[in-house]
């Protein structure tokens, strides 16, 4: 019985000496296949990949109806822009003279974009005319004569008359010229960046300036340049709305500068320790316009929002500073 006790006992070692090896073997045989599909998936997506930057972009539904068009000033449009903005407009036309400089200054954003086009559709007689026109803006989108092929436009009621459609065909807005100052809301979006390389142009010049109350922050991510030509011009509620989110704004990242002509640092400082902002403050206004995205300071307060290299995000009236966390949150 003691030689057939030994036996089994032998046996049972051995049994239980080989599952686990057997099991190894199982996972790394798992392992392995799992590591050759791994590879597979990732020469896959790779291929993928470079198939996607082979590819050419394709060409919108509105792109391809302008393509066979001459325009007459040799510029070529972005074809396959996701929108199209047509303005109907002439260089005898009062009212259309009236909005090509602030269309002209629009286009600059369009085209740094990369996302929108603006065409103008000449009514003018002459080729020569209508290149006048453009040119006496310095304008440089491109322009049709009539009798060019176009996507179907909504009627117009006299110019300057503009219409904002996407590539597809699908008209957003049609409307006065002067719809294409809000450009931007109707097509990649009002706090859209544009221009914006994260070099920290602003905290560069921030740090040759001085400051009342206190310093500004050369490493935010957006800064407000809040302007009031005059003290008595200040916009009071913007200020002390903002005074109470100053904690938030510098949590993410953004810094407020107060900007005044008024006769004296000093002056600054009282009138933001009454809004009980601790706002840093430029007292003369011709400083302050060597900061990186302000636009011309004129004779009513306004305020911008740009990123630390510069890039206009929005302006207008002093309001426009309220909405940075808007600004904050589109761009996250």
């Amino acid at each position: 019985m003691k030689p057939h006790l030994h036996l089994i006992t032998l046996l049972a070692a051995l049994l239980v000496w080989a599952l686990p090896v057997s099991t190894a073997y199982a996972d790394d045989s798992d392992t392995t296949e799992q590591v050759s599909k791994k590879k597979k998936k990732t020469r896959k997506s790779k291929k993928n990949e470079a198939e996607a930057e082979e590819a050419p972009a394709a060409e919108s539904v509105v792109g391809a109806r302008l393509k066979g068009n001459t325009f007459f000033n040799n510029s070529t449009p972005n074809l396959n822009a996701e929108y199209f903005i047509f303005l109907r407009s002439a260089s005898w036309c009062g009212p259309c003279n009236m909005e090509m400089p602030s269309v002209a200054m629009a286009y600059d954003e369009m085209k740094m974009s990369g996302k929108v086009e603006l065409i103008l559709l000449s009514h003018d007689q002459t080729v020569d005319k209508a290149k006048a026109f453009l040119e006496k803006y310095g304008a440089g989108f491109p322009g049709l004569m009539k009798g060019a092929t176009l996507p179907e436009l909504p009627p117009a009621n006299g110019i300057p008359n503009a219409t904002i459609m996407k590539a597809d065909g699908t008209v957003i807005q049609s409307g006065h010229g002067s719809i294409i100052r809000g450009w931007k809301e109707k097509t990649i979006g009002k706090y859209a960046i544009l221009g914006d390389d994260s070099e920290p142009r602003v905290g560069k010049a921030l740090k040759k300036m001085k400051f009342t109350n206190s310093k500004p922050s050369a490493k935010a991510d957006y800064y407000i340049y809040l302007y009031a030509p005059m003290l008595h011009s200040a916009p009071d509620d913007v200020v002390a709305s903002l005074a109470k989110e100053q904690k938030e704004m510098k949590k993410d990242k953004v810094e407020l500068i107060f900007i005044s002509n008024a006769k004296t640092p000093a002056l600054i400082a009282r009138y933001l320790k009454e809004q009980k902002a601790r706002f840093p403050g430029i007292q003369n206004g011709k400083d302050a316009a060597e900061l990186p995205g302000i636009g011309e300071l004129g004779d009513t307060p306004h305020a911008w929002i740009v990123t630390r290299s510069g890039a206009l995000v929005t302006s207008g009236s002093p309001e426009v500073a309220t909405e940075w966390q808007k600004v904050v949150e589109a761009n996250k």
